[in-house]
């Protein structure tokens, strides 16, 4: 995490001592004119003191606002009605004969940059919730999916109605997204992805923005809601930094993961279906099932039991030549004593499915992270193609323990303490095809290093410290390198469009 993110998170804290200390300062003030005292000194230290948090306030939010994950029209308000605060705070510690004047401003400014900055973290309609119309669409009882019809939608056609005693053929219409899925979206989603505030640059409220991702890359994979992470990162431990929603946050019921399921199985269509069914003589048109879904059944995180008996958990993931080319040479399975080793110190260890002795490894659940874990990881170091250290201290020297990885192809060191000089590791590794340096403090210097890995096809430099001259430089070394710099553009949103903000792409579901 780069230091000015760490500062910005601060924000919702140091945003309540200014609100609390200049809100005292008038009463204190109120008070002093009922009572006729003179409490002028511990008015002016309140004042002082109120002035001082608005001004660390104002500096953790823009930091805050800099993650391009809230409403720029918004945050504008929110902003230069906080500013204005701090400025009359100052003022009415200084001007002590235009104090009451100056303080009722203040308070009045207060209240407002607070209003606007609740509509941020909670929604415009958080204070005056807006009444659900006759039209708005309520989540169904999902208790009973399996032989409920969805409301309103089944439109029921016999091509041979008046043929008593054959079987009839009829159209039967259903539109799955809009009464299920908007549903759930709105009611458990909306609060941290839509167009008031967009938690890693993604949206839920319109289709154009489901099917873009977020600045990780694609959450939607019709047909396989394993490789979905709009589902998969349902099924996660909850305290698992990646689980969605977050914790503390309502969470989905089984029977509303069964539906996002479904919808997702049957293709993720956003429009209206209809379907041509058969029924059989005097039988009416079958209401539309969703299946319950056992979710004890679905892959989890594996336990150290089931390590050491089966090696590793599957794992749905997209390949590219590269990597099936390795995928298709025959290695040992990893012991089950090392595996075990592995995940006693929360190492994720997942295979790659259909029988596949190769393996991902990932420290997203490292809570101590030590450059001994990469030696652990040694152990299996032929079977391990893909190694994701995000958000970990790890240093330069670390990447050295990384050179006996010949078939590394995925490599994730996503804001880590990693520089320029780390990066000459790397070139150790002759299948590595992606790498993710997102929020490092690489330079053009490092890139240099680049050019030596061969097979290097996707580089993540977003929020690094390299220029464009050096990617300039680096794609005239590397022409089919694909390099993801992600921009950001300040712009009020467009609801109905997907292309006002430019994100990093990619997609990273499977480290």
């Amino acid at each position: 995490m780069l230091p000015t993110e760490l500062i910005g998170r601060f924000h919702p804290l140091i945003v309540h001592l200014p609100i609390g200390i200049l809100l005292f300062a008038f009463a204190m003030m109120v008070f002093q004119r009922i009572r006729k005292i003179d409490i002028d000194v511990v008015i002016g230290f309140a004042l002082f003191s109120g002035a001082l948090c608005s001004i660390a306030a104002c500096v953790a939010g823009w930091f805050l606002a800099q993650s391009g994950e809230y409403d720029a029209a918004l945050v504008a308000k929110h902003q230069w009605t906080g500013i204005a605060t701090t400025a009359l705070a100052a003022l009415a510690f200084a001007l002590k004969r235009f104090r009451w004047v100056l303080m009722v401003s203040t308070v009045i400014l207060l209240t407002l940059a607070g209003h606007y900055g609740g509509n941020l973290t909670h929604g415009e309609d958080y204070l005056f919730p807006k009444k659900k119309t006759a039209q708005s669409v309520n989540i169904p009882n999902l208790d009973s999916l399996q032989t409920v019809e969805l409301a309103s939608t089944t439109d029921s056609t016999a091509t041979n109605s008046g043929n008593e005693g054959v079987p009839q053929t009829v159209e039967r219409k259903t539109f799955i997204y809009r009464d299920y899925v908007v549903p759930i979206l709105e009611n458990k989603c909306y609060s941290c992805h839509s167009a008031t505030k967009m938690k890693g640059g993604l949206r839920l409220d319109t289709e154009a923005f489901i099917k873009k991702g977020g600045k990780n890359g694609s959450i939607l994979s019709p047909g396989n809601p394993n490789a979905s992470s709009i589902f998969s990162c349902l099924l996660l431990p909850p305290d698992d930094d990646n689980h969605m929603p977050p914790k503390g946050k309502p969470q989905l019921s089984e029977q509303e993961i069964a539906a996002l399921h479904f919808w997702i199985k049957k293709g993720a269509a956003f429009q209206e279906q209809i379907e041509t069914i058969t029924i059989g003589a005097g039988s009416s048109p079958t209401a539309l099932a969703i299946p319950s879904l056992k979710l004890a059944e679905l892959p989890k995180a594996p336990s150290a039991d089931s390590l050491a008996a089966k090696g590793s958990i599957n794992a749905s993931v997209s390949r590219s030549s590269q990597e099936a080319g390795i995928l298709s040479t025959p290695v040992e399975v990893a012991t089950p004593a090392a595996l075990a080793q592995l995940q006693q110190n929360n190492i994720i260890i997942s295979d790659f499915g259909q029988g596949s002795n190769y393996l991902m490894a990932n420290f997203v659940n490292v809570k101590k992270y030590r450059a001994t874990l990469l030696d652990d990881l040694k152990s299996i170091n032929n079977q391990v193609l893909r190694i994701r250290l995000s958000n970990q201290p790890v240093q330069d020297d670390d990447l050295k323990k990384l050179a006996s990885f010949k078939n590394l192809t995925w490599l994730n060191l996503e804001k880590t303490s990693i520089s320029d000089a780390g990066l000459s590791h790397l070139q150790n590794l002759p299948n590595l095809e992606q790498l993710n340096l997102y929020g490092t403090n690489i330079t053009d210097r490092g890139l240099l290093a680049l050019p030596k890995c061969a097979h290097l096809k996707t580089l993540y430099l977003w929020q690094t410290k390299v220029s464009p001259t050096g990617v300039e430089q680096l794609k005239k070394a590397m022409p089919q390198l694909q390099i993801v710099m992600g921009g950001f553009q300040f712009v009020k949103p467009d609801s109905m469009g997907a292309g006002k903000k430019e994100l990093p792409s990619g997609n990273k579901q499977a480290l």
